[in-house]
């Protein structure tokens, strides 16, 4: 057998063998969290192919949008655009582009992987607060190992990958950041492909399918285990698999009834850069919110008069105010967010009947 129908028949093997995880113990057998799981099966194995296959020389990287409406990873936050490239400690690169108005930006160098060792350990982070700007708002950044004057995001021997996050408060009234990176000194064009670093790419991409799928069934199986709770989670875990370091990280979980709604209670809002709240399924998916209202933030909730600010989670219509969408879903997970403070304040949560429409 040729070496490169043996890696392909090696590839859908392993996307069969992950049918599995749809009935493993633990895992809803509804239809709709059924009909999630198969579309999520698929979904990974289109970012393990992009990630791995489609955009995978750090010579020559691209930007490309790892997470967004149809690809959706680990909580992936509603109102960010994420974006990604791989490259390669050993090299020095310029990001250049335009700030735009979006209301943050995270910028992060990691080494590891979900390929190789289920972590994705920081090696140098920039944010908009520290951006320096033209007047015009271009800037450019220098990725490397040795430090720069200006903007300089660092890098070490092992970095593999720039994370991009542009976290909006209203999409409809800020424009995002323009990005374009390059490695400096790179020839003029690509080398030829190579069946060698073909299949090894391959090997990448069906070692990140397992693993990602693999990690986010066990992180959801934690999280259910203590229902309609929504706990601040192990931090320490949330950098090492590449959460944003400047960023407070919570997981929960809440299963209703028809006529329930989960309240979740703010007793005040620190200063912060942002905070939001978003209702995923059981996959840590984020539910459609191109459709569905299943996310707020610091700029879209209603605070009460006391600086308090209460949400609602329900699969039922509701007239309360900062209303969350359950998308027909009566269990699944969510995940909270500070952004940026220094002093957070953990929600207060319980189950009450919901109000609802007549």
């Amino acid at each position: 057998m040729s070496v490169s129908k043996a890696k392909w028949e090696t590839f859908c093997d392993t996307l069969k063998a992950a049918g599995s995880l749809l009935t493993e113990p633990g895992v809803p057998q509804d239809e709709q969290t059924q009909a999630e799981g198969l579309r999520y099966l698929s979904r990974i194995a289109r970012a393990a192919l992009e990630w791995y296959v489609e955009f995978n020389d750090p010579e020559f990287p691209e930007l490309y949008k790892p997470s967004h409406e149809t690809i959706k990873i680990g909580a992936d936050n509603p109102d960010n655009i994420y974006e990604k490239a791989v490259i390669d400690g050993r090299f020095d690169y310029i990001l250049t582009g335009h700030r735009g108005t979006v209301d943050y930006i995270s910028m992060a160098t990691s080494k590891g992987s979900y390929a190789e060792n289920f972590k994705q350990i920081e090696t140098g982070f920039l944010d908009s607060n520290a951006l320096i700007t033209a007047d015009d708002g271009s800037f450019q950044i220098v990725l490397s190992r040795h430090e720069h004057e200006g903007n300089w995001l660092p890098i070490d021997e092992d970095s593999e990958s720039l994370l991009i996050r542009q976290t909006f408060l209203d999409r409809t009234a800020e424009s995002p950041a323009v990005f374009d990176v390059r490695r400096r000194d790179s020839g003029a064009t690509p080398a030829p492909l190579n069946l060698a670093r073909t299949t090894a790419n391959f090997d990448k991409a069906i070692a990140f399918y397992q693993n990602t799928l693999g990690l986010f069934a066990r992180w959801s199986q934690q999280i259910i285990e203590n229902p309609n709770t929504l706990p601040l989670w192990d931090q320490s875990f949330c950098q090492s698999v590449g959460g944003d370091p400047n960023i407070l990280y919570y997981h929960g979980h809440f299963r209703l009834e028809a006529d329930q709604a989960f309240r979740i209670r703010l007793d005040r809002i620190p200063e912060c850069q942002t905070w939001n709240l978003q209702v995923d399924n059981y996959w840590m998916e984020s539910l459609d919110y191109r459709y569905h209202r299943i996310s707020i933030n610091k700029h879209t909730a209603e605070v009460d008069a006391d600086g308090s600010v209460t949400l609602i989670v329900t699969p039922a219509a509701s007239d309360a105010v900062n209303t969350l969408s359950t998308a027909g879903h009566t269990e699944g997970t969510l995940c909270f967010r500070w952004v940026g403070t220094d002093d957070p304040v953990h929600p207060h949560v319980e189950i009450v009947p919901v109000m609802t429409r007549d």
